[in-house]
């Protein structure tokens, strides 16, 4: 994978739109539109505020290290620790896995239009714009990313 699509999977994983990345790194969107198509390299400065924006390490963007969140936390259990305390942490892990793997689906624009009666409107009003909007999140999340997606929509209607 190239650092690009890095970026853009990272990005979209963080639910943070082209414009807003190239906004927090100061970029313009044009750049960052080159960046993400691998139609521009990236300066040094550039890749390490993508990095912090992202939260992942520039040599992971690099596609030097994988983000493995078992190494991240085998780098921080106690070089002490025995076979049984690392089987008791690899199985608490695995619980929360499991936990996060049962939460439920909801639809963040029923719960943003409960929250805002001008998103509700929206939503009403642009019945295909629903099938964007399917995350796990919490209500202020969903409000949020609501705001975010019409802004996006709407400018796409403009174009």
């Amino acid at each position: 994978m190239e650092i690009y699509e890095r970026i853009v999977q990272l990005r979209i994983k963080k639910a943070i739109s082209q414009k807003e990345l190239a906004k927090k790194i100061n970029i313009d969107d044009s750049t960052m539109n080159k960046i993400e198509k691998g139609n521009r390299p990236i300066r040094d400065k550039e890749l390490a505020k993508i990095a912090d924006v992202l939260e992942v390490s520039t040599d992971y963007l690099l596609g030097r290290v994988k983000n493995n969140i078992a190494d991240t936390i085998a780098a921080h259990i106690d070089s002490n620790a025995t076979e049984e305390d690392i089987k008791e942490i690899l199985a608490y892990i695995e619980e929360k896995r499991k936990e996060h793997a049962n939460e439920k689906e909801i639809n963040i624009t029923e719960i943003a239009s409960k929250e805002d009666e001008a998103l509700d409107k929206f939503v009403e009003e642009n019945e295909d714009f629903k099938a964007v909007a399917a995350r796990v999140m919490n209500d202020a999340e969903a409000v949020k990313a609501v705001k975010s997606f019409i802004e996006f929509y709407e400018q796409q209607k403009k174009d």
